[in-house]
């Protein structure tokens, strides 16, 4: 009798069909389930993606087709540099990373190749006995966009128009860690208006607001775009400078002071402020360049005020 004829073979070769076919419509059952969800779904397999529903394709722009496509990979060029979202130190690795922080759900603020901007909560499990990890993206974009709106409300300071201090140290963490990235400059300058004291006491508060309103409209109108102003304290301001270095922050400093200083407050003599300005370079805490900054408008102080100082 040929081996192929033998009844406990072609029992098993029944059997093993048979599985097939199971395995087959549980994959096509499991596929549908997944692509009638609205989330992105994906499975990750040794550092790849290798199944994933219609949601994730229609976002993305990535078909079933693109087979040769680094997916994971490409997925890192969809990150934006935001400080109240996960963002990769590493964006080749930002799914280990994820893994690595213990927690098994972030935040991620992404924009497509489309441009198309979005914020996701994203959650992930291994899948017993496999190295895989099935990940679900809900679209949390329409409630992340209402509380910015408010977190926007909340941490502006309603006089000035500039960012109050509760926003600072996130924002100051954002941009040494992309100044230490791309090997940028960063420069701090902390300005502080000159015996300001005096002016709330023999011209009462509402002068004070008003010269505090003043200056921040001064500073705003002279500052790029990407440089960042943040009332510090009272009468101190913060002035973060990403791709400036001491010499640069030096002139806009110096700017700054000029055009205070010739400025004709309503009711008020003159007004001016003094300036401490310090250089980021790596591995330096954010802390110490509040520091230096501190100690050099201290110098600018000592020196008679309404100066200019580079902390070296």
């Amino acid at each position: 009798m040929a081996a192929n004829n033998h009844p406990y073979l072609t029992y098993q070769y029944k059997d093993v069909k048979q599985l097939e076919k199971e395995i087959s419509k549980q994959k096509k059952l499991t596929r549908a389930l997944m692509n009638f969800q609205n989330h992105l779904i994906f499975v990750i397999d040794n550092e790849e993606i290798i199944e994933f529903n219609q949601a994730f394709s229609n976002f993305t722009g990535i078909s079933k087709a693109q087979t040769q496509l680094p997916i994971l990979k490409y997925l890192s060029s969809f990150f934006v540099d935001d400080a109240n979202y996960f963002y990769p130190i590493d964006k080749s690795r930002w799914f280990e990373e994820i893994i690595e922080t213990g927690k098994n759900s972030v935040n991620m603020h992404w924009i497509n190749s489309s441009s198309e901007e979005s914020y996701f909560n994203l959650q992930y499990e291994s899948i017993p006995g496999s190295n895989q990890y099935l990940c679900v993206c809900m679209d949390i974009t329409h409630l992340e966009n209402e509380k910015s709106g408010n977190r926007q409300f909340f941490l502006m300071d309603s006089l000035t128009y500039s960012i109050n201090q509760l926003e600072m140290n996130a924002i100051l963490e954002v941009e040494m860690r992309r100044a230490e990235r791309l090997n940028q400059p960063l420069s701090m300058i902390i300005m502080d208006i000159d015996f300001f004291k005096h002016v709330n006491e023999q011209f009462g508060y509402d002068a004070g607001d008003k010269v505090l309103s003043t200056i921040s409209i001064i500073v705003q109108q002279r500052i790029r775009e990407s440089d960042i102003f943040v009332r510090w304290g009272g009468e101190e301001f913060i002035l973060l400078t990403p791709g400036t270095d001491g010499n640069g922050a030096q002139e806009l400093a110096e700017s700054i002071r000029s055009i205070i200083e010739e400025f004709q407050f309503e009711n008020i003599d003159q007004i001016t402020c003094s300036f401490g300005i310090s250089v980021f370079s790596k591995g330096k805490a954010k802390e110490e360049l509040i520091l230096e900054a501190n100690h050099a408008l201290s110098i600018s102080k000592d020196r008679g005020r309404n100066g200019v100082t580079l902390y070296n």
